[in-house]
Formats: structure tokens, sequence, C-alpha cells
């Protein structure tokens, strides 16, 4: 996906943000501006022609736990409602914005409304009476300029494959699963597993991988970060990654203490399977800088031969608008698809792979492992999901090579 960055506003004190703010701001501070009130508003100037463009903001929700442990956000454009989610935690979000919507006036209105806004001193925590809602620290406006296979893209939003549908049950045992999916994809179990690459958010579908017989290298396949380190990284091309002084080795956990390396640019966190003892710690720093500018380097081969599916989890709740920024940073180097995979609904039952947008897949799980016992994984519910995202993945190159050969003759 071909995009140029228009506009970037820096909401710090020494910023930019001056130029573009309208009312329901409280003054810059060092690193941010407080969105204030029952909404605020950004003026945009004119933006140069294109199909769609794609807003992102970076924000910090003010809150307080019990009561009040999120915060709803809904983001508008010239007065339509592009987004709305809510928030309980740092987060970088991401808006596709229609060309036009954006050109349809002589500037562009961005109005965010944020009706749970509270007072901190209503806490007691100190005696500040403004009502807080966001922290923003910045925004930016890019134009898509070539929407690539996009524009070729023959899979509608909303096409649902569903589990079962070969045996009218949807209910399998693991052996049962993995004979339905070698059936649906024509693939053996560790190739299944082998055309897909995780992206985080913690290990478990590394060892998913690895019940499936396979085990390929993966820079975040057994790393966990926080996912505003992991659009940074990948916008990045993860810039940097593997210098000495950036890795910390940690003993942790007991009564065998283990080294976790805690990587201090992109903030990822994993696993050395090393334990007090058996190695030092500047050996230890020495052979995961090696190792770390490897993967790294197999991970930007991996996106631009963007043949994988990617794969990104999160034990928790998760908007669309948090996806999409991961979703346009994969695609900026090359047609990536993206498989997001979320706890089951009732509509939508585990094993369930449906279409969002070009290049995003939405998959359907029974569980995920718990957080103190990875290992604890459900199976069957991962490959119900990668079998019908394997077969989507074919839809969708398989439209993709048609309209190619289709503008050819």
């Amino acid at each position: 996906m071909d995009v140029e960055c228009d506009l970037t506003i820096s909401f710090a004190a020494t910023g930019n943000s001056l130029a573009f703010l309208g009312g329901g701001w409280a003054r810059s501070e060092p690193e941010f501006t407080w969105g204030t009130g029952a909404e605020s508003h950004l003026m945009l100037p004119r933006v140069q022609a294109a199909n769609e463009y794609f807003l992102t903001l970076d924000v910090i929700p003010f809150i307080h736990c019990p009561e009040l442990p999120s915060q709803r956000l809904i983001v508008s454009i010239n007065d339509t409602v592009i987004g709305s989610c809510e928030i309980s935690r740092p987060t970088l979000l991401g808006y596709r914005i229609p060309g036009a919507l954006a050109q349809s006036s002589d500037r562009m209105v961005v109005t965010l409304q944020h009706p749970d806004a509270v007072r901190p001193k209503d806490f007691g925590d100190s005696g500040d009476d403004r009502p807080l809602a966001f922290a923003v620290s910045e925004a930016r406006l890019f134009r898509i300029l070539d929407a690539g296979r996009h524009a070729g893209y023959h899979l509608p939003p909303g096409l649902i494959l569903r589990p079962g549908s070969e045996s009218g049950s949807g209910r399998y045992g693991d052996r049962d699963t993995a004979e339905w999916a070698a059936r649906r994809t024509g693939l053996a179990i560790p190739q299944i597993a082998l055309k897909f690459e995780s992206v985080g958010e913690n290990c478990e579908f590394g060892l998913f991988q690895r019940r499936c017989d396979a085990e390929p290298l993966g820079l975040l396949r057994f790393s966990s970060t926080f996912m505003r380190n992991l659009v940074r990284g990948v916008e990045s091309g993860f810039n940097g990654l593997g210098e000495i002084d950036d890795i910390d080795p940690r003993l942790e956990g007991s009564p065998r203490a283990e080294y976790m390396i805690h990587e201090k640019k992109y903030g990822l966190v994993y696993h050395t399977f090393v334990y007090e003892g058996q190695r030092s710690p500047w050996l230890l720093r020495e052979q995961e800088s090696a190792r770390l500018k490897f993967l790294r380097r197999k991970f930007m081969e991996e996106l631009e031969a963007a043949e994988k599916i990617f794969v990104y989890r999160f034990d928790g709740p998760v908007s669309e608008e948090e996806i999409l920024p991961l979703h346009m940073a994969l695609n900026k180097y090359g047609p990536v698809t993206l498989l997001w995979v979320v706890l089951a609904e009732r509509d939508r039952p585990a094993g369930t792979v449906e279409v969002l947008m070009p290049g995003l897949l939405k998959g359907y799980i029974d569980r995920f492992a718990p957080k103190d016992n990875a290992h604890d994984l459900s199976f069957d519910g991962w490959l119900r999901v990668c079998a019908n995202a394997c077969v989507m993945d074919r839809l969708e190159r398989s439209a993709a090579g048609a309209d190619a050969r289709d503008e050819a003759c």
C-alpha cells in the first residue's frame, strides 16, 4: 500500500498543535494535551486529492479504577461518524476516511466526542477540577496513493467462512479437526502452521505452531510488546533492533530463575530458556544481539515477500480502531494479510473467519490460553481458525491474480 503522510500534529508543549486546535482542549503539557469536556475539535486544512485517507491518534485515556475503568471515544469528520470505541489503556487508534468525505468542505473538521470526561478532584487524587478525557500526544493524516490489490479485490467485506460446514456439527476433537483442516486446505498440519507468522502479543501462537510440529524462526514468535511499540517497530523496519546496550537480561521466576530479555528500544520481552548459572549475562547479551539482528532481517524479508499471513491476538478487548494502524504499517511493505483473532461470539462461533477489508481478516476462537500457562491453548480452536484463514487468503490471492490478468488483456 503506497501511503504518504500529509500532516503530523504534535500535541507537546513545544509542538505545532496550536495551529490546528479548536475548542475543548486544555493547555499543552510537556508531552501531550488533554481533551476536556464533552468534545474536542481539530481544524485541518483542505487535503490533496485521494480516494481514501487514514487518520491516527496516539491517546492515553484518563481512568480511575474501579470507578472509571475506561473512556468512550467517538470520532467524526465533518459531522459524519467514522469510528467509536472504548479505551482503557494507552493506545494508537486508526480511522479510514473516504475521499469524498474528507474533501466535502474547504477544511476538515475532526470532532472527538468523549462523554465520560471527569474531574480528578472528584476522586480525591488532586485538586484538578478540569473535566479530563484523553491525553493526545500525536495525530497523523495519511493519503492512500495506491490501493494496490485493493482496487482489484473481489472478496466483499462481511464474507464469512464458518467451521463445521462439512460435518454439520462444528464440534470436533483434535484428531477430527486435524482431518477436517487437511481436507479444507489440501495441506498437512505443519504446512498450515508454517503459512502464518505471529506479531503478538504473546507466545501462545508460537506454541500452537510447535504443537503442529512446525518450528519457524520468527522475530515476534515468543515475544510480547505493547501495540504502540509494535506499530512503531513495523513502520521503522525495527531499525536499530539488537544493539547490545538495549538488551537487558533479568533473572525472573522461582524456584529456578530464568533469564528474561527486556529489550529497550521496542519494549520486547521474551524467554531465553537459559537459567541461572548456565550462562553469563554479558555472553547472553552478545548472543541475543546477533539473534535479534538476524530475526529482524528475516522478518522484513517475510513482510516484503507478503506470502505469509501475520497473526495478532490480545487477551482482552481490542477495537478495530486499534488494529487498523498495525494493518496499515504491515501493508507499507506489500499486500500483507493480517489475521486478527478474538474470542467467539454468539453469531460468530469458534473457527469462523470473516473479511473486514482488503488484507484484514478476523478470526474467532473458543478461548485463549491462561496468562500464567500459555501451553494450555486451544489447539482445536487455533487450527480451525488457521484452516479457514488459509482458504480465505487463497481466494483473495486468486481474485487479485484474475484482476491482474484481466488488466493485462
